[in-house]
This record gives C-alpha cells, sequence and structure tokens, in this order.
C-alpha cells in the first residue's frame, strides 16, 4: 500500500504508475507526406478554356492542356523497376546498402505507394 501512495505522487502527464517506463499516452506521428492533386477540375478548366479560345490563344492551351495530363498519366502509371530506379538515384540511396532507407524513399517519391509494393521493387532492385 505504501508503494502505491508513492506512485500516486509520482503519476504525471507522459507517466503510468501500471506501465513502468511507458507513457500513459503513446502518439503516432501522421505521415509528413502530401496527397496528390486531383487535376481533373484542371484539365477540364483548361479544356473549357481552349474550346472557346481564338487561333492566337489555342497553341498556349494546348501546351497547358499536354502538360497536365503528363502529370495525371504519371500520377496513374504503376511504379516499375525503371522508375525505382531513377527515385533511388535521385534519392542517393543505395537499395542493397539500405533497403529501408529505399522503401522510405520510394513512398516518399509516390505517396499512393504502399509498404508492401514498396518492398517488392527495391527487393527486385537488390537481386
Amino acid at each position: 500500500m505504501l508503494e502505491l501512495e508513492r506512485l500516486k505522487g509520482r503519476h504525471h502527464a507522459g507517466y503510468s504508475p501500471q506501465m513502468k517506463g511507458f507513457p500513459s499516452v503513446i502518439y503516432l506521428p501522421l505521415p509528413n507526406r502530401p496527397s496528390p492533386p486531383d487535376l481533373e477540375p484542371i484539365r477540364s478548366a483548361i479544356q473549357d478554356a481552349l474550346n472557346d479560345a481564338d487561333e492566337s490563344e489555342r497553341p498556349g492551351l494546348r501546351r497547358a492542356l499536354d502538360i497536365v495530363d503528363e502529370f495525371i498519366s504519371a500520377d496513374r502509371s504503376p511504379a516499375t523497376e525503371e522508375w525505382a530506379r531513377k527515385a533511388l538515384a535521385v534519392a542517393g540511396v543505395d537499395p542493397k546498402a539500405k533497403e529501408i532507407k529505399a522503401i522510405q524513399a520510394l513512398r516518399a517519391a509516390r505517396p499512393g505507394l504502399g509498404m508492401k509494393a514498396a518492398t517488392t521493387l527495391v527487393r527486385s532492385l537488390r537481386s
């Protein structure tokens, strides 16, 4: 009983007498990655402007539409070994020496890439 009274005096934020050495609340940080933007409304707006544009505005709007289409198709394309090699080269990570860092780099480069897919890609590059 005396031990319990002594522990009550030590109870404060981050300390739980039931679990010595562990905080009473465990905080799990959310990933600090932006989600990819939805480019469809932008593409639609540019397409509408192109439909209503005069001849002098059309080349610039067509180019803008092509740029948005490139981003949309890149976002939808599957992550491949070739893409992974390039992404890891840009990040400066060797997948053979640092597997975990390589997985993190791939997931940072493509926010929608899952852990299993990133691990599979890195392991395929190691062989």
